[in-house]
């Protein structure tokens, strides 16, 4: 069984169907891809896995769990954490302090008591930050801003890891340096499953991508196998992913 599953996920708001119920399985050992135009319903499926909106119908299980529905905080202390597509950080505080909020808050507790990270400068190192740390967060240029945000999301220990746009904005050398720090991640114990309109980003890193089309599934498969799609092909005519 996969970590995540989704069964008829639906989610409404007034009369706009933004997920017409989709059925995902998701695992937590590799990296895994959803792509679609905007409007698609990507953002709003993290959304409502991550507790931010309530699905208006189906279900969400994680490990066997039912989380349907449940508080944003009581999800990522499970392990199911995400990133925004906003460059997220308490600007007026150091980079590090920044870090050291997060590892103070906690999120799922690693088996044996022992912390993944033992410092926010270990962290700092780990996304690339090294050195930064008494750096003011609000000042500190986009593509930082965005390693921020995943050393922020790593301190909660995450066992998956949504990440929503981590290359937006960012230009091809940074992209490349972020997919470099990602594909580690699933060696550490920590799948990934990412939005992103990036596709030379999105290609280089996901074994599997998922469409989504006007809130429902369309294609799910292999990297290539998705790409090479004739519906998909169709949908996508003219332009990217």
């Amino acid at each position: 069984m996969a970590a995540l599953e989704i069964n008829g996920l639906r989610k409404a708001f007034g009369g706009v169907i933004a997920l017409g119920g989709v059925d995902l399985s998701i695992p937590d050992d590799r990296i895994t891809g959803v792509v679609g135009p905007n409007g698609s319903g990507k953002t709003t499926l993290f959304n409502v896995i991550t507790g931010v909106y309530p699905p208006t119908g189906g279900s969400i299980t994680w490990h066997g769990e039912d989380i349907s529905g449940r508080a944003p905080h009581q999800i990522a202390r499970k392990g199911l954490v995400r990133t925004f597509q906003q460059a997220m950080s308490f600007p007026g505080l150091p980079v590090k302090e920044n870090v050291q909020i997060a590892l103070e808050r906690g999120g799922r507790q690693l088996r044996g008591g022992e912390p993944r990270w033992h410092s926010p400068e270990e962290l700092l190192d780990f996304v690339g930050l090294g050195g930064r740390g008494n750096d003011d967060a609000g000042s500190m240029p986009f593509g930082n801003l965005r390693r921020l945000g995943v050393a922020v999301a790593l301190a909660a220990n995450p066992v998956l890891l949504l990440l929503d746009e981590p290359a937006a904005g960012l230009s091809d050398g940074e992209a490349s340096m972020l997919a470099d720090l990602i594909i580690k991640l699933p060696g550490m114990g920590i799948g990934v499953c990412l939005i992103d309109h990036h596709m030379t980003f999105m290609t280089a890193l996901c074994q599997r991508l998922i469409v989504l089309d006007f809130g429902t599934k369309i294609a799910d498969g292999t990297t290539q196998s998705v790409l090479t799609d004739p519906k998909v092909m169709e949908v996508y005519l003219g332009g990217e992913l």
